[in-house]
């Protein structure tokens, strides 16, 4: 099948970014493989699919044990596929409407990330802090802001200097669906910010840069993968437990959730479409449900 008239490739490139088409691109695969064990994503006959394939797949990850979420995000990657397959007059309308109708899995799993302490949050800056040269202050800002504003790893690579504020001391952060929101920022978060500027300079372009052998600043972007191994290298280098660079986000979201905001404030400022979502965020102790059933007036 030519590639330029594959729905699925057509479908990995209509997405917004290298993680989301990285991650769909896996799974696509695996939906063609599982139904062509010798089939890939591009060579897989996709005017064959019909909706009752599409049960067939959901059938088989529930067999498999995936959680709601996982198969829901199988679900939506076949649908994307089927939409471009229907307008290259690949499939007709009929299996189209048919495989769009098939409605998500009801469900859902406890989010298997965790939140860090405060004091380990410190102890993973503090740890670049004390080494010397630009790289070290980079990545403590990546750090603080990855955090202080509750930022994917494809908002914090994609970030100009142009969206730092420090004036009003926030930042203003395009999101999924080109959605803009605009967060405050503590001080501390602030004041390792300008010590990073003050490497890197105030001239316009990416606020987190390259840095080559030697401390060289350059002027091109970092991507996904730099941040999330400047993320890895320094939780290992500081001795803490296991995390991702989503784990800052998701203790953002429960800081905030534990400070007594708001949850739909917390939607906000995460940048979620839906609350449910947000709500997968919340790593909250069993101790503090505890407390608050207790306090629980009467």
């Amino acid at each position: 099948m030519s590639k330029q008239k594959c729905p699925a490739t057509i479908y990995l490139n209509s997405l917004g970014s290298d993680t989301s088409r990285e991650k769909m691109h896996s799974l696509i695969n695996g939906i063609a493989r599982m139904l062509n064990k010798d089939a890939l994503f591009d060579t897989y006959d996709w005017s064959t699919l019909t909706y009752d394939d599409v049960y067939k797949i959901i059938n088989k990850l529930k067999r498999q044990q995936k959680t709601p979420n996982t198969i829901n995000t199988y679900l939506a990657a076949v649908k994307g596929v089927a939409k471009e397959a229907w307008r290259i007059k690949m499939i007709d309308i009929e299996e189209y409407q048919h495989i769009k109708e098939i409605k998500r899995v009801k469900g859902s799993r406890t989010d298997t990330g965790r939140a860090l302490t405060v004091a380990e949050l410190n102890q993973m800056i503090d740890h670049c802090i004390q080494e010397t040269g630009p790289i070290a202050m980079r990545d403590a800002c990546l750090i603080a802001l990855v955090y202080g504003a509750g930022l994917r790893r494809s908002e914090a690579a994609s970030l100009p200097l142009s969206s730092y504020s420090k004036k009003k001391g926030e930042i203003k952060v395009i999101g999924k669906g080109n959605k803009e929101r605009i967060n405050p920022l503590n001080s501390r978060v602030l004041d390792i910010i300008e010590t990073w500027l003050d490497e890197r300079g105030r001239a316009h372009g990416p606020l987190f840069v390259r840095i080559l052998k030697g401390g060289h600043i350059t002027d091109d972007s970092i991507g996904e993968k730099t941040v999330y191994n400047i993320v890895v290298r320094r939780y290992k280098e500081a001795g803490l437990e296991s995390l991702t660079p989503h784990d800052l986000r998701r203790t953002f979201a429960t800081l905030l959730l534990e400070n007594g905001e708001d949850l739909s404030i917390v939607q906000d400022m995460l940048g979620h479409a839906s609350i449910n979502t947000t709500k997968r965020y919340d790593k909250r102790s069993h101790g503090s449900k505890i407390k608050a059933g207790k306090a629980l007036p009467l």
